[in-house]
């Protein structure tokens, strides 16, 4: 799925021209994009509501520069107690599009305005989105998580395990050195 926009106006005022554009997903047909789920290595975060977005377009004559600003409302599990919770992301927006094949200073292409004059922004949000997201997301600072021996979650309730390490783990002799 794409999020076309149209910088022909951009385009046809020339070298200086700008253009702000002000948005949401919610037209996104989600069961095609990649903006509803997304993953980050092992931890997957599901979008709650549309992405909004404000974009501003500049004409720097060989490129078009973006820049602006994203918000999504996210859902995961924490890593700790893998209770599932909500949080805001908000993901800063910078972008250069060519009107000509052009490659960074890695070799990797630059993204490329078509011969419609459009750009696709859905590459863009989810990237910024996923810089942006926490690689260890946890509900809260103070959560205990879950116990090693039983799995009962330790935030609702002390288990009946005891505090003693089990000496079959490879970092139980550490115990001894910490007192």
């Amino acid at each position: 799925m794409s999020i076309l926009i149209d910088l022909r106006s951009v385009i046809d005022e020339g070298v200086g021209a700008s253009s702000t554009i002000k948005g949401n997903t919610a037209s996104v047909d989600t069961k095609d994009s990649d903006l509803v789920n997304l993953e980050l290595g092992a931890i997957h975060f599901c979008c709650t509501a549309p992405i909004e977005y404000e974009i501003s377009f500049i004409n720097a004559g060989e490129c078009i520069q973006a820049s602006g600003k994203a918000h999504a409302d996210l859902s995961t599990a924490c890593v700790r107690c893998l209770r599932d919770f909500d949080f805001g992301l908000d993901a800063s927006l910078e972008e250069t599009y060519f009107f000509k094949p052009s490659e960074d200073e890695h070799g990797e292409p630059y993204p490329l305005i078509d011969e419609s004059e459009k750009v696709d922004i859905e590459p863009l949000l989810r990237e910024a989105l996923l810089v942006e997201a926490p690689f260890a997301p946890i509900h809260d600072v103070d959560c205990q998580g879950l116990c090693v021996k039983c799995g009962k979650d330790l935030n609702e309730d002390d288990c009946d395990c005891g505090n003693e390490p089990d000496d079959s783990h490879p970092f139980a002799q550490l115990k001894d050195l910490v007192q």
